[in-house]
């Protein structure tokens, strides 16, 4: 389709669309107007050539459908009823080929002009939608048949023409409607083509960004405590909410006399040794049902969540354990390059703030999540009171416990900036 006939569909698009009107609608009120408007010129065409053959009567009924069709325009782009237009042109173009057909006197005599009729169901198909055109198709194949049984009665009185003057007709009539059939058909499926190209590159664009996501959401989920994703997958929207309430015990972990071993040791070796060290520390804690809540330099807090919340202080309990007995059979065996180190380890068990610690700048927000409270304040603090390797755990963990594991009371202690830490117990195999 040429430039031109682009610029005249687009002018009749403004012409008949209402400002709501999406480009497709604006399209298909578009192109019916224009063929509304090939097909007035047509009629008069039509009606021209029958009125010089002396058919004044055939001649009145392309010219009349001219001017009704140019009545309904007029009406359509001052009322913007598209509905009703589209109604009216689909029952004239349907009607006004028989009508020409019986007054000619049949197929024979017609040159077969019921043909334009098939536009009308295409028109139906193309323009109101798939399910709409049914009922004007079957109206086009009752009007056939019953053309079909009266075309014997009609032939009777059949307008006797020249096959010089029947056979282009003839011709005119199929070209015709083959013509604008294939050129409306050809512009819906480019239509469609150009849209699926459209969808396609979209479609890849979409899968390429959704790949670069999937990148970082693999990378970050590293970063995420188990915990938080949990609750996000759950939940999505309660990861923007504020801390919440949740039973939980919290275990710390610090490396003894890690500031010497940095003094020590190259920067290098000392990363590797707690890497590794960790590394093993995580399958302990997983296998337990911790969540590594954060790492900083030597040491790292861990998360235990259970619906029995004495079982999630068992739990604790048994990773710690874990630890302390992995940390005695190393170095030696599998990596004769690790280097000795004792890990203190703190336990505390009650109700923690559980969620999102928001910090808001002007350049943008950060989010940690994690536990506070004095909760996970006593657990911090009975890692740095321990020396030697110790588990040491808060009064309330001790009591859920109960008998589960040996415990040693080491009574009321003096903890950093805690009045009171209870009476504290060390955790033995």
């Amino acid at each position: 389709m040429n430039r031109h006939l682009q610029k005249w569909i687009y002018k009749l698009s403004k012409a008949g669309s209402l400002p709501s009107d999406t480009e497709e609608q604006q399209l298909r009120k578009a192109i019916l107007v224009f063929l509304v408007t090939i097909y007035c010129v047509l009629g008069a065409l039509w009606g021209g050539a029958y009125i010089i053959l002396g058919l004044p009567i055939c001649a009145g009924i392309p010219i009349g459908y001219s001017i009704v069709s140019v009545g309904t325009l007029v009406f359509f782009f001052r009322t913007k009823h598209y509905g009703f237009f589209r109604f009216i042109q689909l029952v004239l173009i349907l009607i006004m080929p028989f009508l020409l057909q019986w007054g000619l006197g049949g197929f024979a005599a017609s040159s077969a002009v019921m043909i334009w009729s098939i536009l009308s169901p295409i028109g139906a198909l193309m323009f109101a939608g798939t399910r709409q055109a049914i009922p004007w198709f079957f109206a086009y194949l009752l009007l056939m048949v019953v053309s079909g049984i009266f075309d014997g009665m009609l032939m009777q009185r059949a307008v006797t023409l020249p096959s010089m003057i029947t056979v282009p007709f003839f011709v005119m009539n199929i070209v015709g409607v083959s013509s604008i059939s294939f050129v409306l058909i050809r512009y819906f499926v480019r239509e469609r083509e150009q849209a699926m190209e459209t969808l396609g590159r979209e479609h890849h664009r979409v899968s390429k960004e959704r790949e670069r996501l999937d990148k970082i959401k693999s990378v970050m989920a590293h970063f995420v405590p188990e915990t938080a994703k949990k609750i996000i997958e759950k939940d999505p929207e309660k990861a923007v909410l504020d801390k919440y309430i949740q039973d939980a015990t919290v275990l710390f972990l610090d490396i003894e006399g890690f500031t010497t071993l940095v003094q020590k040791y190259p920067h290098e070796k000392i990363n590797r040794v707690i890497e590794s060290y960790f590394s093993m520390f995580l399958d302990l804690i997983q296998k337990r049902g911790g969540d590594i809540n954060e790492t900083a330099g030597d040491g790292m807090m861990v998360i235990f969540l259970h619906p029995d919340s004495n079982m999630h202080a068992e739990n604790a309990i048994r990773a710690a354990l874990d630890i302390q007995k992995k940390c005695r059979g190393l170095p030696g065996g599998m990596d004769r390059d690790l280097i000795p180190i004792s890990v203190n380890i703190g336990i505390s068990s009650g109700d923690v703030y559980l969620g999102s610690t928001k910090l808001r700048g002007t350049e943008g927000d950060r989010w940690t999540f994690t536990a506070s409270g004095p909760v996970t304040v006593l657990a911090a603090r009975l890692s740095e009171y321990g020396q030697g390797g110790l588990t040491l755990i808060g009064e309330e963990t001790a009591r859920r416990i109960g008998q589960s594991f040996p415990l040693r009371s080491l009574g009321h202690i003096d903890l950093k900036n805690l009045e009171d830490s209870g009476e504290v117990f060390q955790a033995t195999e």
